[in-house]
């Protein structure tokens, strides 16, 4: 019976969850201090048709246990959970127009209206904090990857086919940014110099989830370096493509960014030398596009130092090896930087210090310390599911045929969420804030399954018929991204 008590929990958790927010209850949302909104239930179209589709395949696929069944299953998996973000998308009201609405808004994605107000690249790069001034909040508490990473967009959007008045995606976003320039122009507000191509925002709707879905990748291979078998390795990225969080936040960077932080996770668990140092190249990309992900740098580390070692002692290099790495990484980490301030000005420390005052200002002095430290976890739990954060807790209790790597990723993914929640330095919104994190926690999370139960018990299939429904249900009744 005792092996019944953490699975049916589990299960329990979830399905109260689905009805309280199926039911629309008050607080299942949220506090009143901050709230995701209710909507009409439903979703139209294909979306729960291909949600429906891809349970199945995902719970069949996860539930074998070859060796060489990665090699079609994970691409299959990567596409597919592209399909189900974009077709959970696609079902909810005004599908794709809203999708190309939020894009093109000042409020919502920002940096497409702002990228058009900024100025050109060097100027905005020599004082970022004074360049971004007049710019929205997105754009003013993050570091200026996101407003560069739409020019670059924006060079190729212009090259794809003009929009054609027919109602397709092109036609939409069109119709989009033009709506937003006028209003922007009707309440006195600047209006971009030049406005993004209708194209760029047909990118950035597609790459974004595609981005999120490419997660999976480096997360199997971070899985089997750290000792979970092949099966489990793919029950984690079946679990990572149904986190709820990782869909409902379309369109969004952060739905994005994890495939980058979770491809550092990976390099840095590599001996080679260069691993280490491409590590923290993929660190500081993530930094460049959101401060955020310096939280995360403790776990990249502690993979790094948690890394083979060629065989040579631990007692007898430690000091060496730990030090040798922590170079490395850091070296890495630092180098993009360096050369930026040395190309063109940027000074990292005034624009991070800028950013986290407003940051400060804006979401955190406003909201109540005391009321967060209860609701945060409860924010985290429903958008990464009860599912993955219990057996991600299951992973913390000691055995002896886990690796160092998984051992230290365990503590240490929990030491760093108690360590945010304390801080208090997030208050709200941290199913969409530490999205980031969340991979790693369906990592743990295959790890304490594959310990328990084997690849043909039905647990893991159930586990992922539960996220699954969490996310039909979240997607079909709150507005996440208006």
């Amino acid at each position: 019976m005792r092996r019944l008590l953490l699975p049916l929990l589990l299960l329990f958790l979830t399905l109260g969850l689905v009805i309280a927010v199926t039911r629309q209850l008050p607080f299942a949302n949220g506090p009143a201090e901050w709230e995701w909104a209710y909507r009409p239930a439903g979703l139209e179209g294909l979306g729960l048709i291909a949600a429906a589709a891809l349970m199945v395949i995902l719970t069949w696929v996860a539930a074998q246990d070859r060796p060489t069944d990665w090699r079609w299953a994970l691409p299959l998996l990567v596409v597919l959970g592209w399909a189900l973000t974009l077709d959970l998308a696609r079902a909810q009201p005004e599908g794709f127009r809203r999708i190309m609405r939020s894009l093109a808004s000042r409020h919502s994605f920002g940096y497409v209206f702002d990228e058009g107000l900024a100025p050109d690249t060097r100027e905005l790069l020599a004082d970022y904090p004074a360049a971004t001034a007049g710019l929205n909040q997105h754009a003013r508490t993050h570091p200026p990857g996101p407003l560069l990473a739409v020019r670059g967009l924006d060079a190729i959007g212009r090259r794809l086919p003009p929009a054609k008045d027919d109602g397709g995606l092109v036609s939409m976003a069109a119709d989009s940014l033009r709506r937003e320039i006028e209003r922007a122009a009707i309440r006195g507000r600047p209006v971009p110099r030049r406005a993004a191509a209708p194209g760029t925002l047909l990118l950035l709707a597609l790459l974004l989830p595609a981005l999120s879905a490419l997660a999976a990748w480096p997360l199997h291979r971070l899985s089997l370096r750290l000792g979970l078998t092949p099966a489990a390795a793919l029950f984690a990225v079946a679990l990572w493509l149904l986190v709820p969080a990782r869909s409902v936040f379309t369109p969004s960077l952060d739905q994005a960014l994890p495939a980058f932080l979770v491809a550092s996770a990976w390099l840095a668990t590599g001996r080679e030398k260069w691993r280490a140092v491409l590590a923290g190249l993929f660190l500081a990309l993530c930094a460049f596009f959101s401060y955020g992900y310096l939280a995360a740098a403790p776990l990249v580390g502690l993979l790094a130092l948690t890394a083979e070692r060629g065989g040579e002692e631990w007692p007898r290099i430690a000091w060496r090896f730990a030090a040798t790495r922590t170079a490395l990484l850091i070296a890495g980490f630092l180098l993009p930087w360096l050369a930026l301030a040395l190309f063109s000005g940027y000074d990292l420390w005034e624009a991070f210090r800028s950013a986290m005052v407003q940051h400060r200002a804006i979401a955190v002095t406003p909201r109540g310390y005391s009321t967060w430290l209860v609701w945060n976890p409860y924010d985290f739990a429903l958008l990464l599911g009860p599912v993955a954060l219990g057996l991600a807790a299951a992973a913390l209790r000691a055995r002896a045929e886990r690796t160092p790597g998984y051992r230290a990723l365990a503590w240490g993914w929990w030491g760093l969420i108690v360590l945010l929640l304390v801080s208090g330095s997030v208050r709200g919104e941290v199913g969409r804030i530490w999205l980031m994190l969340m991979p790693f926690a369906c990592l743990l999370a295959a790890g304490a399954a594959a310990e328990r139960w084997s690849p043909r018990s039905p647990w893991p299939s159930l586990f992922l018929l539960a996220e699954a429904a969490l996310l039909v249900a979240l997607a079909a009744n709150l507005v996440f991204v208006a």
